[in-house]
């Protein structure tokens, strides 16, 4: 039988030499892009040359650690710089890097965080199933670390799409149902992901022993911060469960989104009949009773600002007196808002608007104001629960530092 033994050794050497070779070319590409990494205000074409130079290190050694943390610092230099494509080449490097090896966790870590950093939702969705796709195909450690990956990207991206939810219900109906679903369904994937990460760290301790710290950190800083608020979580799934099963509360919801979106706009008539359709739907929705109170004090409001009807405006502040109060009534009975603003900031800020309208009246009555004192009283407990439950609320702020040069 012929000897293979020396051959074996020959390809073992020349393999090692290779490794060894693309490891010193992409050392030598790193070098090169190190001085703008340092610079202080590094030249665009001198930023546009070090990120190909990291591009052509990672073909030699696509799983370097070194070439991600320098694109890292390139993409803090591109921005002390100013340099507008930065951003789009860190990520093109990065993009890049998992093409090669996809089990750059590094690489895969440091995307995610620059997703994040941007809101960008649909990025962290992609990142999030790919990173699954591999947990799907692989075993042990290396399904930990997919595992962590998927996690940290889907987490990253619920606080996001809580505040994409926030933000819709003051434009559609449709993207405000859109994002309320897009946001449980994420909590419910990060709850899951943490339980099957969990599960698989019990069953076999050692899968965590080869997980980048960075990576371990990310995934259990991001899936903390996205299920920090328990209560939160369950009140948009509830949310979401109802408008799927009740048509008369879906509907109630939507008329009082459009009567958010014509309230921005100031079309208060408008609004007024949204918020009072959404009302006959259902008439314990909360929110389109406070924005109801919210639609004629600032239609009240604008009219005595531009001298309008001194009567209409006091009519207009007075019967959104009584409907804030109504509104702070139903809270304290134990009535919620819709998902996406915290109770006692919605609370507050009902509080805050009731002080407003009574500043107002104040203001727009003047002498012919009836229990002045009874309505000071009460402007004044209306302020104190507002900063009391809303300390970082700008009209109760407002409000409070006039009230103490002013009075009432």
């Amino acid at each position: 039988m012929k000897n293979t033994l020396p051959a074996l050794l020959l390809a073992a050497v020349l393999l090692s030499g290779c490794g060894l070779a693309k490891q010193k070319a992409a050392e030598h590409y790193l070098g090169k892009a190190r001085p703008a990494a340092a610079a202080q205000n590094p030249a665009p074409a001198d930023l546009e040359a070090a990120f190909a130079a990291v591009d052509k290190a990672l073909g030699y050694a696509p799983g370097s650690e070194q070439a991600v943390a320098l694109l890292e610092e390139l993409g803090d230099a591109a921005g002390r710089a100013g340099f507008s494509r930065g951003q789009e080449l860190q990520s093109a490097s990065l993009r890049r890097a998992l093409e090669l090896a996809p089990l750059n966790w590094h690489a895969r870590e440091a995307l995610i965080n620059f997703y994040a950093a941007r809101g960008d939702t649909a990025a962290l969705e992609a990142a999030a199933a790919q990173a699954r796709g591999l947990a799907q195909l692989e075993e042990g450690a290396v399904k930990y670390c997919a595992l962590l990956a998927a996690l940290a990207a889907r987490a990253s991206a619920v606080p996001w799409l809580e505040s994409e939810a926030y933000l819709a219900m003051n434009k559609a109906p449709e993207l405000f149902f859109e994002k309320a679903g897009a946001y449980s369904a994420a909590a419910a994937d990060v709850a899951a992901l943490k339980a099957e990460a969990e599960k698989l760290a019990a069953s076999d301790p050692t899968v965590k022993q080869g997980a980048p710290a960075a990576l371990v950190s990310a995934a259990e800083v991001s899936s903390a911060d996205a299920l920090r608020v328990p209560a939160a979580v369950a009140r948009a799934a509830a949310f979401n469960g109802r408008a799927g099963s009740d048509p008369a509360f879906k509907k109630s919801v939507e008329m009082a989104v459009q009567g958010n979106a014509a309230l921005v706009k100031k079309e208060y008539s408008q609004a007024r009949a949204y918020y009072q359709g959404a009302l006959q739907h259902n008439p314990d929705l909360l929110d389109a009773r406070r924005q109801l109170a919210e639609t004629d004090f600032q239609e009240g409001a604008a009219m005595a600002a531009a001298g309008g009807d001194p009567k209409a405006s006091a009519q207009l502040l007075y019967k959104a007196y009584g409907e804030a109060d109504a509104a702070i009534a139903l809270t304290l009975k134990g009535a919620e808002p819709l998902p996406f603003i915290k109770p006692e900031r919605f609370l507050g800020e009902l509080y805050a608007l009731k002080a407003a309208d009574l500043a107002a009246l104040r203001a727009v009555e003047g002498r012919r104001l009836r229990n002045t004192a009874k309505l000071e009283r009460e402007f004044k407990t209306a302020l104190d629960e507002a900063v009391k439950l809303n300390p970082e609320g700008r009209l109760a702020r407002e409000l409070l530092e006039r009230y103490s040069k002013e009075g009432f």
